[in-house]
């Protein structure tokens, strides 16, 4: 073989490397692009299965369950961690405690960590208590304790909040649980929240978690664990 002939030969197979180093450079550029799309679709999709809209004959099948849940519920006590997203802060806010709940309109949330403080309400009046300091707060005098009142046991029975008319509700299905997104329409609760979700566990009918987005965008999320329903329950534990 003549040296022009091995020059030949030499571009032949520099172009042929190169073409196959170019294929092999658009494979490793186009595969990750195409995968990507491919979870992003995946992830896109399962979100979206995750949770169903009912149907009106659901919407009113998973009203009438709640509504008896609540019914039979006479009292609930459990254990609660509520976490608290601010939006000036990177770190959540993450408290304990113990709920107590006695039909229809007494309700105590009793925090004991990171600090001790008692939020009581005994049908007439809210009981604040936080070491020495105590206050007691007619509900009726006060619009907003009003609201709140309504709002925290609606809450934890269901009853009365997921068909009030002062709220739009959206009724989703899951697999395990209902979501139900109440937005409300009353001004006094518009000033203080955008929307209230609550999750509802479905072979129970009870409410497992509600999570607060307030007008500032922070978030509250409380979740109910150990729960214990119709136990003896004194009406005094709720006057202080």
């Amino acid at each position: 073989m003549n040296h022009t002939e091995l020059n030949i030969k030499n571009a032949g197979e520099r172009k042929g490397c190169y073409a196959a180093s170019s294929v092999r450079g658009a494979m490793f550029h186009s595969m990750p692009v195409q995968f990507i799309f491919t979870v992003l679709l995946m992830l896109s999709s399962f979100a979206s299965a995750q949770y169903r809209e009912a149907t009106p004959d659901e919407k009113n099948e998973i009203i009438n369950r709640i509504t008896l849940s609540a019914a039979e519920m006479k009292t609930m006590e459990c254990d609660f961690v509520q976490t608290k997203e601010l939006s000036f802060m990177n770190d959540n806010v993450v408290s304990e405690g113990r709920m107590f709940y006695k039909q229809t309109d007494k309700i105590r949330w009793e925090y004991v960590k990171p600090y001790r403080y008692v939020f009581s309400m005994d049908g007439k009046n809210v009981h604040m208590s936080s070491g020495d300091k105590r206050n007691k707060i007619p509900i009726k005098a006060n619009r907003i304790f009003s609201e709140i009142s309504n709002i925290m046991i609606g809450g934890v029975s269901g009853s009365g909040l997921i068909n009030s008319k002062d709220f739009t509700a959206m009724f989703m299905i899951g697999a395990s649980d209902y979501k139900i997104i109440l937005t409300p329409l009353k001004k006094e609760v518009k000033d203080m929240f955008t929307s209230i979700q609550l999750y509802v566990n479905k072979s129970k009918s009870r409410i497992k978690t509600v999570v607060m987005t307030e007008k500032s965008g922070d978030k509250t999320t409380v979740s109910l664990n150990n729960v214990r329903i119709n136990t003896s329950i004194s009406d005094e534990i709720f006057n202080k």
